[in-house]
């Protein structure tokens, strides 16, 4: 079977490498990464997001390849025994190439599948990443709903029962090996109403959230294993549109506080400060429940800059003033389609009150 899977990788490398580079253009412009999720030019023929889908499990754990693209993301706040800081992130883009697939026969699937994982290692500042990619096939990559699996060859985010939780992953490379099981935490949040989650004036996905997960695994890092414990956070999003002009990019926030909430932040930004954005803030209380703030009534506002990303920002909200900065500079995902992606901490007062992690695209 292993042979048969690294055969079939073989076989369909270079075309998929050509349809990537070329349908996509250079990776490394931000525009390029808004042509990947589902710029306005690529999103016909592919269902939308309208509000009139009533999000239904498991079912929507697994793979919508009606729409343009989705992600299963998985980031993790861990210490090993000696206290010593880690932060994993694990995520699987999928992305429809054709509005044209064939059921029946699974090299004509019409997907792409591309996984991400990344290691930040707080006390040596240092963060790895690695990327893989491949044609949507059973031996290859793919996802399932029940029992829930996605993967990308060998590295897989999946149940280890026939229940959702606990979930396991297995992930690696030459320099590190990442094995985690995840637990069930707070209860699920569906974003805006119901799981309709609203981006710009037309444009929106379903997302919901899993907060607070406890996780135990083993790092392993130049063949030094480490066991470790700490919380996961799970997002899933799936939509044909979310960027259209003027609109750049995003920045995202999952900041888990010392107190026991958590707190999401996300909006568009443009580089035509008169562009209206929809602005997004959202608590989970102790006992998992949420609750929107209302858009005017907070703020944030970026404060120091790692070359063009924004590292260091300012949180104004229910009249508390925050400051959010990254553990250390250098978090930037060096991948085909390139963001910052890494670990926070949160201040108040000079005082550290919660850790997150913090995504930035269309900074470039």
């Amino acid at each position: 079977m292993k042979n048969q899977s690294q055969f079939l990788k073989i076989l369909v490398t270079f075309p998929l490498v050509s349809v990537l580079l070329l349908g996509c253009g250079s990776p490394s412009a931000s525009r390029d990464l808004n042509t990947w999720i589902g710029a306005n030019d690529n999103a016909e023929g592919f269902k939308q997001v309208d509000g009139t889908h009533k999000l239904t499990f498991p079912v929507d754990h697994g793979p919508h390849d009606d729409y343009l693209f989705e992600w299963w993301y998985l980031t993790a706040l861990l210490n090993d025994q000696s206290g010593r800081e880690f932060g994993v992130q694990f995520t699987v883009f999928r992305r429809a190439l054709t509005t044209d697939s064939d059921v029946s026969n699974p090299w004509r699937s019409g997907q792409v599948y591309l996984g991400h994982l990344a290691m930040s290692d707080i006390q040596e500042k240092t963060h790895q990443v690695e990327e893989r990619f491949s044609r949507g096939h059973p031996e290859l990559a793919g996802a399932l709903a029940e029992p829930f699996r996605v993967y990308v060859e060998d590295w897989s985010l999946a149940s280890t029962t026939v229940s959702y939780f606990p979930l396991k992953l297995v992930a690696g490379t030459r320099d590190y090996r990442v094995s985690l099981v995840v637990n069930r935490g707070k209860p699920m949040i569906l974003h805006g109403i119901d799981g309709y989650s609203q981006k710009s004036s037309d444009h929106a996905s379903y997302y919901y959230t899993h907060s607070r997960l406890p996780t135990r695994g083993t790092l392993e890092i130049d063949g030094q294993e480490h066991t470790v414990s700490g919380t996961a956070w799970l997002d899933r999003e799936w939509s044909s549109q979310i960027l259209d002009d003027p609109y750049r990019g995003w920045y995202w926030f999952s900041l888990n506080f010392d107190d026991g909430r958590e707190l999401v932040l996300f909006e568009l930004h443009s580089d035509d400060s008169s562009v209206k954005t929809i602005p997004t803030a959202t608590w989970i209380e102790l006992d998992g429940s949420s609750s929107s703030v209302v858009a005017d009534t907070w703020s944030i506002k970026p404060r120091r800059y790692w070359k063009s990303y924004p590292v260091e920002w300012v949180l104004e909200i229910d009249g508390t003033h925050y400051v959010i900065e990254a553990e250390f500079d250098d978090q930037f995902m060096s991948t085909s389609i390139s963001y910052w992606e890494g670990v926070v901490e949160v201040t108040e007062s000079d005082k550290v009150v919660g850790h997150g992690y913090m995504e930035l695209t269309g900074y470039e």
